[in-house]
């Protein structure tokens, strides 16, 4: 069975959505009745990469696409290329298909969240109405629907009950065991590492961080991720200064974060929106204490083993409630349930599932 997929995330320099893929791909490479086809805007990344010297086939446009206008200019590129390998499935990773892609093949698409319809003011309005109506044409043309969680699922349909006639499956995210924990000691910083944006808390945890510094916190506090937002950036710069003990490290590589998970003291991620969460299981991997804000996705995949804050109220309330955690939280972890709890997201596992699903009805 050949299966296209827009790898597009995994072009340069991918993260979340990029890591999910190359994680599932990596294993379901493996499974002789599947081929895989990559089609992406660029070919830059060690992950694509990695998949070309294992003999998979990449189509590559050459140039990057980085808005949803141009992105249509993408998808005619999609179509020319689906036309020529004639695939068995087209699995569309970023949800959205934003015009009908003829051809003798099923479509498969990843829902990893609604956020740009449930929280608008982190998307912007041209976005958020693009996503909407896209998304609905989408699943016209849909066969198969790959969910990143229970919760993601609950609240599609909620939006769109038409995906309740969809075959699905809850395929989760894979988070792989660290091939080698860097050999570094512990030097008691709090860490955050992931897009820097205001949709995932960073924000609240800069003017959460200078609280803690002003209630007498003495940690350091280290990011790294993709700057995404200028408000972000010039606020970081503020509390830069104004504490002192803000390090900022940018987009870091598997290594630099291996090593940055290894000598933290703790992680924390204040999401306000979250479909999944990977970073928390990653962190885990390492027997890391984990500060996350109480939303309900946290409690699915991680359960009751690590540190929470109250974030359903006024912006003041969760800038003190995060900034009393990171003074208070539980240094010391459950390893066993840590154990259980990484365990469910072994690639072995999560990829039997995928692979099951696709060739179940195939």
């Amino acid at each position: 069975m050949k299966i296209a997929v827009d790898a597009r995330s995994m072009g340069s320099r991918p993260s979340g959505v990029g890591m999910y893929l190359y994680n599932f791909l990596k294993e379901l490479v493996k499974c002789e009745e599947l081929e895989f086809v990559l089609i992406t805007d660029v070919a830059e990344s060690e992950y694509i990469k990695f998949f070309k010297e294992s003999g998979v086939s990449v189509y590559a446009y050459g140039k990057h696409f980085y808005n949803s206008a141009s992105v249509f200019a993408y998808f005619r590129y999609v179509k020319k290329v689906l036309k020529e390998i004639k695939p068995d499935i087209f699995w569309e990773v970023n949800t959205v298909i934003p015009m009908k892609l003829k051809g003798d093949f099923k479509t498969m698409i990843t829902i990893h969240d609604m956020f740009p319809i449930q929280y608008p003011e982190y998307f912007g309005k041209v976005y958020s109405v693009y996503f909407k109506h896209s998304l609905k044409k989408t699943l016209k043309n849909t066969d198969m629907i790959l969910y990143n969680s229970d919760e993601t699922k609950a609240i599609t349909e909620k939006y769109y009950p038409e995906a309740k006639n969809i075959r699905s499956c809850t395929g989760y995210i894979i988070v792989p065991k660290p091939e080698k924990k860097a050999d570094i000691a512990s030097k008691g910083f709090l860490l955050y590492v992931g897009n820097m944006e205001k949709r995932k808390g960073v924000d609240l945890l800069l003017k959460a961080y200078k609280k803690y510094r002003e209630l007498g916190g003495t940690k350091e506090l280290v990011l790294a991720g993709k700057m995404l937002e200028p408000d972000v950036e010039k606020l970081l710069e503020d509390i830069t200064k104004s504490t002192g003990s803000i390090t900022y490290k940018s987009y870091v590589m598997d290594d630099e974060k291996a090593e940055l998970y290894s000598s933290c003291g703790c992680y924390v991620f204040p999401s306000k929106a979250e479909g999944f969460g990977m970073p928390v299981i990653e962190v885990m991997w390492y027997n890391k204490p984990v500060i996350v804000s109480a939303l309900p996705i946290f409690e699915e995949i991680v359960g009751e083993c690590i540190n929470r804050f109250d974030i359903e109220r006024d912006e003041l309330s969760q800038t003190d409630n995060l900034a009393k955690a990171m003074l208070d939280y539980r240094e010391q972890v459950d390893y066993e349930k840590y154990k259980e709890v990484t365990e469910r997201y072994l690639p072995e596992t999560l990829s039997e599932t995928v692979k099951n699903f696709i060739l179940s009805d195939n």
